[in-house]
């Protein structure tokens, strides 16, 4: 079997979903597999090594990267977002990924891969201008979460919920007002937000807040909800996301109700596993729907959760094992 390392951007959600369980899949399959952020220099040192490099585009990793190409190292570079697309509210990002510079060297590392894997179809078009050999490989679940009961309130309580990071204020820039107006007019619901405090401003006796959670398997564990909801702008930047929140709920059985944007349309099964909002007043429609009709609410969930079985780091390690050894 071959030796392959991951070489992950961060230690949260990117890096777990896109090297961390990758290489759990992998190992699983008969590989010898590591990650880290720091290349260990028996790694740099093995010319057999596999090398799937996760969005370098920095200066020092950029030298190394292109050194390794240089010596005919075969590596893969793994991108999850459309960085060339990037939102201006999310200033950080923005700014760092718009410096020509840095545009300059996530082409050039593209470029010298055997390979790039993405999430979804609309990445892979963007990366095929620089790199013909892309492959799709959409985000995959632990295994375990399909087992695993979220604590919700059995005490009459009906929670909504959302989680993620401080990258998403376009998106609950258009959700917020009609979410809140949902709560104001359906006593017996709360709403959980889970990393970033967008709901500010609600009132406190129906609201929770958990700070961000960096370690993902902890984050699953904290998802509480009855009723998922995942606000995405149509925005060119969105286009090209993958509908992890959706999986992560169905995973867990929980219905979800997201914005009939691109990734969520591509994954959600309008009215059998969650509901697609294509309008502000569909966001308190289908939520009350929810809310009201247990029934619907453990058969949306238990199909969303039938739904997950299919993408699961067990069913998708063939395909990263396809796309990282060919």
């Amino acid at each position: 079997m071959t030796e392959i390392f991951g070489w992950p951007a961060d230690e949260t959600g990117c890096g777990y979903y896109r090297i961390q369980l990758p290489m759990q899949g992998l190992a699983a399959l008969g590989h010898t597999t590591s990650y880290a952020q720091r290349m260990p220099v028996a790694v740099r040192e093995n010319p057999d090594t596999i090398i799937v490099g996760q969005r370098i585009a920095t200066e020092g990793p950029t030298e190394l990267w292109q050194n390794l190409a240089a010596e005919g190292r075969h590596l893969v570079y793994e991108i999850d977002d459309d960085l060339w697309n990037i939102d201006a509210s999310n200033a950080r990002a923005h700014k760092f990924f718009n410096d020509p510079d840095v545009q300059q060297r996530l082409i050039r590392n593209i470029q010298v891969a055997a390979a790039v894997t993405v999430t979804t179809a609309p990445l892979a078009e963007q990366v095929a201008r620089w790199n013909p050999n892309v492959h799709i490989v959409p985000n995959a679940v632990p295994d375990w979460l399909l087992d695993h009961q979220p604590p919700q309130r059995d005490d009459g309580t009906l929670t909504i919920g959302w989680g993620g990071s401080a990258t998403h204020q376009m998106d609950w820039d258009q959700a917020a007002g009609p979410v809140r107006q949902f709560l104001r007019r359906n006593p017996g619901t709360e709403i959980h937000i889970i990393g970033t405090p967008y709901m500010t401003g609600t009132d406190p006796t129906r609201s929770r807040f958990t700070p961000w959670v960096p370690d993902v398997e902890t984050w699953l564990k904290t998802i509480d909800y009855h009723i998922g909801i995942a606000p995405l702008r149509p925005h060119i930047f969105n286009q090209a996301k993958s509908a992890i929140k959706a999986l992560e709920a169905g995973a867990l059985g929980i219905p979800v109700v997201a914005s009939a944007v691109r990734p969520y349309e591509d994954h959600i099964q309008h009215g059998v596993t969650g509901f697609l909002v294509r309008r502000d007043h569909e966001w308190g429609r289908h939520l009350r729907a929810l809310t009201h009709d247990h029934d619907m609410r453990q058969a949306m969930g238990a199909a969303a959760r039938e739904q997950a079985r299919q993408h699961t780091i067990t069913a998708l390690a063939p395909a990263w094992e396809k796309a990282i050894l060919r």
